[in-house]
């Protein structure tokens, strides 16, 4: 039952984010109601509170689930791993999983564009990209706070994947996956080494 449960859960939110994507893609972000996103979504405005305090938290997309993996992925790697490559592949992993949802992310682009807000809540996003994968490369080293290099660190990783992930929603016959490879190598001079087999995926 606990099971059954949660899949309605998810279901019921992913069918809310799929609903305000599509109408702030369509009509705007100020001119979509929380109303209208309910109605799209076929639950009533009450529902559409249980899962997002407001409207623009629609744009997450998961981040909680998405930061927790990256914590734990990092952690899974060996600690005489590159960090750039530590980070470079923890990202490839995570960018892997975005192939299957590239029409969610382009209206998820669309909205941005619509709004002052949407632009800079994704700005914020980034910034807590940053600063959790420069905290967790630091980690890695039994700092508490990160260093100079782990922050540049962590900054090359996520220019090369915002860059990536750009293209790759600009052109469908692009590959995301050899983008971020051919990143990796023009920025580091050689090839991304995968890390030991037990720790890929």
């Amino acid at each position: 039952m606990t099971g059954l449960r949660e899949r309605q859960k998810v279901s019921t939110r992913r069918s809310l984010e799929d609903a305000a994507l599509r109408l702030f893609a369509e009509r705007g972000y100020d001119a979509t109601t929380i109303d209208a996103i309910a109605e799209q979504a076929q639950v009533s405005p009450r529902t559409f509170f249980r899962y997002f305090g407001a409207k623009d938290e629609v744009l997450d997309m998961g981040w909680d689930q998405r930061q927790a993996e990256l914590v734990s992925r990092l952690a899974a790697l060996p600690t005489d791993y590159d960090d750039t490559a530590a980070a470079a592949w923890v990202l490839r992993t995570m960018a892997a999983e975005f192939v299957p949802e590239r029409e969610r992310l382009l209206l998820r682009a669309a909205a941005t564009t619509s709004s002052p807000l949407l632009r800079g809540r994704v700005a914020d996003s980034l910034l807590a990209w940053h600063a959790t994968l420069a905290a967790l490369l630091a980690r890695r080293h039994g700092l508490e706070a990160p260093a100079f290099t782990h922050h540049l660190t962590a900054s090359t990783a996520l220019s090369a994947w915002v860059t990536a992930l750009a293209m790759w929603l600009r052109d469908p016959a692009t590959d995301l996956l050899a983008l971020l490879d051919e990143g990796y190598a023009h920025l580091h001079g050689a090839p991304l080494v995968p890390p030991s087999p037990e720790v890929q995926s």
